[in-house]
């Protein structure tokens, strides 16, 4: 070993990147004891002190930051993806866009390419996270990048230890439920997304455990589609099959009500009169649609600036962080009588 011992060095004969060591060095992130105990002893044996490596390595808190979201053509994904961009701007940070397409293969690829670039922290929201049967070791590699490189989530997904911030919506749920009994929808179907994804067996659940509760009854039969205007569309295609129309449809979320509502345009359906349509994430559009789409969802600013907050105190709060964003319901002309 050469006198003058480099930080690559260190990180070799530890076992860990380099990020880890700077990180050990200049006391930011959080890193396993365990490591951080092996590095510390290397230093101390080639008599090196933390403060002499420090300078060398220039060290200084990273202000970059990953943002890996499954789809950039989403509106749900960008606006959220816009609007912490803007905060996180004003607070010296940059954002790092990055598109997964759901792929695990380049989730793990853009993981690997951020950990190179030493970024302050990985926001990372749906992909592997929503996907119910997802193979252990991918939500493992998660957890292992948390020990470098702090991770916050944009799932709840139960036993997965690193922060995760998402949208609480049990209790606009029963808000909505309240408002169709309220306005005498009885018989409720439950129109779009698929069983295998997170949020989607999530809001499915919440609406099942507690319809009876208003006097409302959920059909069986769960018309599934993708995420998208179109998917609602051929759906609701699927729905006028049936012998008989349900008085609601609540939708996974805002673009597949509006592929709802077109349909029910053209097939001479008066919206509410005849059928109530309900989406979720309050997209921008949602408003503008005539006669306006009842919907649930959180205000996208304020979101916002929990994920820019929580990026700013993430070395003082613990791996296992869960912030439930609140929701509300905002009702429009779907469901207005």
């Amino acid at each position: 070993m050469s006198e003058k011992i480099t930080i690559v060095e260190i990180a070799k004969l530890a076992n860990v990147s380099t990020a880890t060591v700077s990180r050990i060095i200049n006391n930011t992130g959080k890193v396993n004891e365990e490591k951080k105990k092996k590095v510390l002893e290397l230093i101390e044996k080639y008599h090196y002190k933390p403060n002499m490596i420090a300078k060398a390595l220039q060290s200084s808190k990273s202000s970059t930051v990953g943002f890996i979201v499954p789809h950039i053509n989403s509106p749900f994904y960008a606006q959220i993806f816009y609007e912490t961009e803007l905060i996180a701007r004003e607070e010296g940070y940059t954002l790092i866009l990055c598109n997964s397409e759901s792929d695990k293969h380049h989730e793990s690829s853009i993981l690997n390419t951020l950990i190179s670039t030493n970024v302050r922290a990985i926001v990372f929201m749906g992909g592997r996270l929503d996907d119910m049967e997802s193979a252990k070791k991918y939500i493992r590699e998660l957890e292992t990048i948390n020990e470098e490189i702090p991770v916050i989530a944009g799932v709840n997904v139960p036993g997965l230890k690193c922060i995760q911030i998402f949208q609480e919506q049990e209790n606009s749920t029963k808000k909505l439920l309240e408002h169709l009994s309220g306005l005498g929808y009885k018989d409720v179907a439950l129109l779009g997304g698929y069983f295998n994804v997170r949020t989607t067996e999530k809001r499915r659940e919440e609406i099942l455990e507690n319809a009876d509760h208003y006097g409302i009854t959920i059909r069986r039969e769960i018309i599934d589609s993708d995420y998208s205007v179109e998917g609602g569309n051929i759906a609701m295609q699927e729905m006028l099959k049936c012998d008989k129309l349900p008085q609601a449809i609540i939708c996974i979320n805002d673009l597949v009500a509006i592929g709802v509502l077109s349909e029910a345009n053209k097939n001479h359906l008066k919206v509410p009169e005849d059928i109530a349509i309900v989406g979720y994430d309050n997209l921008d559009i949602s408003k503008f649609v005539y006669p306006g789409i009842t919907t649930i969802g959180s205000n996208y600013k304020a979101y916002a600036r929990v994920i820019v907050d929580t990026i700013k105190e993430i070395d003082q709060l613990d791996a296992d962080t869960k912030i439930a964003i609140p929701t509300e319901l905002i009702i429009r002309g779907t469901t207005k009588r």
